[in-house]
């Protein structure tokens, strides 16, 4: 899918995002972002997807749909809120980006190692009861954080509408 197409999904109902507001989130969270995902955050609010956003697993298999975008805005679809309050655990290096059709976390690696790489985080293998690493969750014990695209440019670029993918 390209970006504008997705982008047009998007029932935005927010004001346009400022580099002055981008820059500040930049700076509540310690790095500048992807500049494939700094356009996206400048072009976008964030809000509900309307249409088809649907996404793979790398190995070919159905993943979910993309429902809620987060942006720079201050409802529930905000980038902020959503990070100083996560519905489900999480660590710093994770950015919670967007969520899927059963409120699974989609996010973006903000560490160093694994920096923009975009992941699916299964909130039901959540650990509630003691703190964990990124790495612990990384790992094929755990299986919490799972892979989906090494950018946020190839993510966008691998979602699809499920009439064309038939």
């Amino acid at each position: 899918m390209k970006l504008a197409e997705f982008i047009a999904g998007i029932d935005v109902g927010a004001e346009q995002p400022t580099e002055a507001a981008l820059t500040a989130f930049e700076t509540s969270i310690g790095c500048r972002l992807p500049d494939d995902y700094r356009r996206f955050l400048l072009a976008c609010a964030g809000g509900y997807h309307q249409g088809g956003a649907d996404f793979n697993w790398p190995h070919g298999d159905w993943a979910g749909s993309v429902q809620e975008v987060l942006g720079l805005r201050s409802d529930e679809c905000s980038l902020v809120q959503t990070r100083q309050t996560p519905q489900w655990p999480t660590v710093d290096e994770l950015l919670w980006i967007m969520s899927d059709h059963g409120g699974n976390p989609i996010c973006m690696t903000i560490d160093k190692a694994h920096f923009g790489e975009i992941w699916f985080m299964d909130h039901e293998m959540a650990e509630y009861e003691k703190p964990w690493t990124l790495a612990q969750a990384m790992s094929h014990q755990w299986g919490y954080v799972l892979p989906l695209a090494p950018t946020f440019s190839d993510f966008i670029a691998g979602l699809y509408e499920e009439a064309a993918a038939a």
